[in-house]
């Protein structure tokens, strides 16, 4: 199940809607759209006087999620309802992308430096994927004697390894960073690096800094999609709130820095990592990537 929040602030124009707003200071209008097992539910809140009134709203919701999907600006503090915020779904999306790009770079340029930065140990499994598009991978982090234990089972598997440390200073020379949480520790990356992460960071980050993933929509469920709304973190609900899985196998086509939007050609270019080869397009890609 998933819950839409639509707050439309109505200006008031007029004597009479001025004076009405005092006797009706809200509006709440409901749908309900059900498509297989998915059940959303939609609430706009016409709002025309005072602050919102969560407690009008709260009996709509009864037996559905009280995580919800609205404003990323609207204030839910003292509500009994709190932000859908769930990044499993963007991490498969870097993930699905990386690979991509890696598969387009050994194609076109042979090698280049990759780094995975997972300073907790909590990522193992993704890095050893990472390890089918390449000959080796570096990773950065605190938790070595772990990672090394990985490297042993994984070159058993596979025949490849890790290259294992904690001194950021290895990352001097990368052109390819990969953090799968938000990068808390400054980093001595240089202004060519690409990094792809899910949040944008907390501290200056050299490089053209990756934060959105952007597939093509499934038309399956573009009945479902609430106007005006990112469909990527809808797509991110589904996947969360709904338990549609099959979800994680989208292949980004674009991705963005929060200000550009870029095409994966657009993008190893800007990284100065492909120069010269024939133009992507989403159709030399397979419509689905499981990385399983």
């Amino acid at each position: 199940m998933i819950v839409v929040l639509d707050v439309e602030k109505v200006e008031k124009k007029g004597l009479w809607k001025t004076i009405s707003s005092w006797y009706r200071p809200y509006e709440i209008n409901v749908r309900i759209k059900k498509q297989n097992k998915i059940s959303v539910l939609y609430l706009q809140y016409r709002q025309y006087r005072g602050a919102i009134n969560y407690k009008k709203l709260y009996p709509y919701t009864i037996g559905y999620p009280k995580t919800i999907l609205c404003d990323p600006q609207l204030n839910l503090e003292y509500s009994p309802f709190q932000r859908f915020h769930d990044l499993s779904f963007q991490r498969h999306m870097m993930e699905n992308f990386v690979h991509m790009l890696l598969r387009r770079l050994t194609a076109a340029s042979g090698s280049h430096t990759v780094c995975f930065y997972d300073p907790m140990g909590e990522f193992p499994l993704m890095a050893g994927r990472l390890l089918k598009e390449l000959p080796t991978l570096t990773v950065l982090t605190d938790m070595v004697r772990f990672y090394e234990i990985e490297s042993e089972r994984v070159q058993e598997e596979s025949g490849a390894g890790f290259i294992i440390t904690n001194s950021p200073e290895r990352l001097s020379d990368c052109q390819i960073l990969i953090s799968p949480k938000r990068i808390i520790n400054p980093l001595p990356l240089t202004s060519g690096t690409i990094v792809f992460t899910t949040e944008r960071p907390s501290v200056p980050v050299k490089g053209i800094v990756i934060t959105e993933y952007h597939p093509i929509y499934p038309y399956q469920y573009r009945r479902l999609l609430p106007k005006g709304m990112d469909e990527t973190l809808f797509l991110s609900a589904l996947y969360s709130l709904c338990g549609i899985k099959d979800l994680s196998k989208l292949i980004p086509v674009r991705c963005s820095d929060g200000y550009t939007v870029f095409s994966p050609d657009q993008l190893l270019s800007q990284g100065g990592l492909l120069r010269k080869s024939p133009p992507w397009t989403p159709e030399n890609e397979p419509a689905n990537f499981n990385v399983s």
